[in-house]
C-alpha cells in the first residue's frame, strides 16, 4: 500500500501524489475469503509485501479516514470511478501502460471485510492529532559565519536546478519555464540557454559542452518525454544550443557520468523518478550509441551516489528510493557491468524521503550517510514529528545505525561540510515545508558542529523570504571556504500563509548566496 507522491529536492513533482510504488500483484483465480486474521496482522501481512509497514500514530485519524486510506484501497483493488487513478491521465498510451504495469490490482487483494479490518486498525489506533516533534533547543536568528547577498538583476523564482559549475565557475539556474541561466560569482548574469522542459541536474565537460538533464512534463505522469540533452556554444554566433544525447526518459531527475562496466568508456545512470512508472538505470556506452541496462523497474529513484562504499577497487552505486518502498540500497559492483542489490536502510511510506549525501562524518574511514526526510506534497500532508535530518552512521561492517537525528518539518536537502573550518563537518539544511508558526520560520538551518557539545542551531534573519527547494555548497568567490547558494520555487499546494505566497511569486530573487567569512582576510583582498 503506498500513499506519496515525493518532492525531490532539485524540483517539484507536486499535485497531490497517488499511491505509487513497484506495483501490486494481480490475483488469480477464486476471489479471497476472509482470513480470520484481526486488523494488525492484515495491515502487517498485506502492507509488508511492498514497503516497511506504517503505524498508525504516524498521521492523525482524519488524514487516515479522508485521504490516505481511500487511496490505499487503490491498491488493494478496490475500485471507484471517482477514485480511478486513470482519471488524471490524457494520453491514451500512459493509461495503456500503467495498465499493462500492474501498478493496480485489476480485483480486491483481499475479502471486503478484511479491508475493513485494516481500515478500522488504523483509525482506531491514529491520533486526533499529529504527534508533536521532540524538543529541541531553540534556532538562534544569527549567522556570523556568512554574509547574505542577492543578485543585482531579477532571477526566476520557480528554480529547478542550482549548482554551482567547478569548470566554468558559473552558477547553473535552471527553471520550471524551460529556461537555464548562469550567473558568474557576483550573482549577474552572463549567459542562458533554452531546454524547453525544466533542468533538473548539469555537469561540464572539461571541452565546455554541458549535458543537461530535463525532466519532460513537471507535474505527476508517466510520458516518456524526459531527455538528456547537449548544450554547445555555436563558434559563429557564440549562442548555446541543444542537440539530444538520450530520450524517452520517464521524468528522470539525475544523471551520473562515469564508467560502470570497466570498458574504458564513459556510461550514463540515470534516476528516472517517473510517477506509477519508472526504473533506475545505466546506459552502457556502445562507441555512437547507449543500451539501456535496468537494475530496478520501480518508480522513486531520487538521488543516486556512485563511490566504491566497500573498499574492493570498483564503484558501487548507492540509490534513494522514494515513492512508495522508501529506502537506501546499494548496488554492489559486480564487474563486467553486474550489479548486486542490498538494502541498507528502509523507511514507512509517509516518511517523505528526500535526499542523502554520502561521507564519512565521523572520521573512521567507513561512508556514512546523510539522510533527510520531509517532502510533504501529499495525501499525507501534515505535520509531522519525524521529519528532519538524520546520520547513519557505518559501523565497519556495512551496517548502518542512526547517530544523531535532528528534527525539521519538511526537510529535503542537507550538506556536511567543514564551514567554519575547525576540523569537523558542520551541516547546512532547507526546508521547504516549514512550521510556519513557529519564529524564526525553520526553512534554513545551519547546525555547527560542536564535537561533544552536538550541534548548534542556527539561521539568518529573514530566512522565509524564499521557499527554498534546492541548496548547493561550493566555493563560489573562490577563498578557499565554502559557500551556500539557496533557490526558491514559490509555488505551493500545501497550507501557507497567504501573505508569505504572495511575497514570494512577486520576489525578484529567486537566488540568494550565503557567502562563508571564514577567510575575511583572502576576502578583503581580492
Amino acid at each position: 500500500m503506498y500513499f506519496r507522491n515525493p518532492i525531490p529536492f532539485f524540483f517539484l513533482l507536486i499535485f497531490a501524489g497517488l499511491l505509487t510504488g513497484c506495483g501490486s500483484k494481480k490475483p488469480a483465480g477464486s476471489p479471497p475469503e476472509p482470513s480470520g486474521l484481526d486488523g494488525a496482522e492484515l495491515a502487517r501481512i498485506n502492507c509488508s509485501n511492498c514497503h516497511l509497514m506504517p503505524q498508525p500514530d504516524e498521521l492523525p485519524r482524519s488524514l487516515w479516514a479522508r485521504k490516505v486510506l481511500p487511496q490505499m484501497a487503490l491498491r488493494m483493488g478496490f475500485f471507484a470511478d471517482s477514485l480511478s487513478p486513470y482519471n488524471q491521465m490524457r494520453d491514451q498510451d500512459e493509461i495503456e501502460r500503467v495498465i499493462h504495469s500492474s501498478a493496480f490490482a485489476d480485483a480486491p487483494l483481499v475479502h471486503p471485510d478484511d479491508w475493513q479490518k485494516i481500515s478500522d486498525y488504523y483509525l482506531q489506533n491514529a491520533p486526533e492529532q499529529p504527534k508533536p516533534q521532540i524538543a529541541k533547543p531553540p534556532v538562534a536568528s544569527d549567522l556570523p559565519l556568512f554574509r547574505l547577498r542577492k543578485p543585482a538583476q531579477a532571477v526566476d523564482n520557480l528554480i529547478t536546478l542550482l549548482k554551482y559549475d567547478s569548470v566554468s565557475r558559473k552558477i547553473a539556474v535552471g527553471s520550471r519555464r524551460g529556461r537555464l541561466w548562469f550567473l558568474d560569482p557576483a550573482l549577474n548574469k552572463v549567459d542562458s540557454a533554452v531546454t524547453v522542459y525544466p533542468a533538473s541536474g548539469l555537469r561540464t565537460r572539461p571541452d565546455g559542452t554541458m549535458d543537461v538533464v530535463t525532466m519532460g512534463e513537471m507535474d505527476p505522469n508517466d510520458r516518456p518525454n524526459g531527455e538528456i540533452i547537449e548544450l554547445h556554444r555555436n563558434p559563429a554566433n557564440r549562442r548555446l544550443e541543444r542537440s539530444v544525447r538520450l530520450q524517452k526518459l520517464q521524468r528522470p531527475v539525475e544523471a551520473i557520468y562515469t564508467d560502470l562496466n570497466g570498458d574504458g568508456r564513459e556510461d550514463i545512470l540515470v534516476c528516472q523518478f517517473g510517477y506509477y512508472l519508472g526504473r533506475l538505470s545505466w546506459f552502457e556506452n556502445k562507441g555512437r550509441t547507449y543500451e539501456e541496462h535496468s537494475l530496478q523497474e520501480c518508480p522513486g529513484a531520487l538521488r543516486a551516489v556512485v563511490k566504491d562504499m566497500n573498499g574492493d577497487g570498483h564503484n558501487d552505486i548507492v540509490v534513494l528510493m522514494a515513492q512508495g518502498d522508501e529506502q537506501v540500497a546499494v548496488y554492489q559492483n559486480e564487474k563486467g557491468g553486474r550489479f548486486w542489490k542490498k538494502t541498507v536502510l528502509r523507511f514507512p511510506p509517509d516518511y517523505g524521503s528526500s535526499n542523502i549525501e554520502i561521507v564519512d562524518f565521523d572520521g573512521d574511514g567507513d561512508p556514512d550517510i546523510l539522510y533527510t526526510n520531509g517532502d510533504n506534497a501529499d495525501y499525507s500532508y501534515s505535520l509531522k514529528r519525524y521529519h528532519g535530518v538524520r546520520l547513519f552512521r557505518n559501523d565497519g561492517y556495512f551496517r548502518f545505525r542512526q547517530a544523531w537525528f535532528y528534527p525539521l518539518h519538511g526537510a529535503m536537502k542537507a550538506v556536511a561540510r567543514d564551514f567554519d573550518q575547525d576540523g569537523d563537518l558542520d551541516v547546512a539544511a532547507i526546508a521547504f515545508f516549514p512550521d510556519f508558526t513557529k519564529k524564526p520560520v525553520e526553512s534554513f538551518v545551519y547546525l555547527e558542529n560542536r564535537g561533544g557539545a552536538g550541534l548548534r542551531a542556527s539561521t539568518f534573519p529573514d530566512a522565509d523570504q524564499g521557499a527554498w527547494l534546492t541548496m548547493d555548497a561550493a566555493d563560489v568567490d573562490q577563498d578557499g571556504d565554502e559557500d551556500i547558494l539557496l533557490g526558491s520555487f514559490a509555488f505551493r499546494v500545501t497550507p501557507t500563509p497567504k501573505e508569505l505566497l504572495q511575497r514570494w511569486q512577486q520576489s525578484k530573487t529567486g537566488v540568494l548566496l550565503l557567502e562563508n567569512r571564514t577567510n575575511p582576510k583572502r576576502v578583503a583582498g581580492k
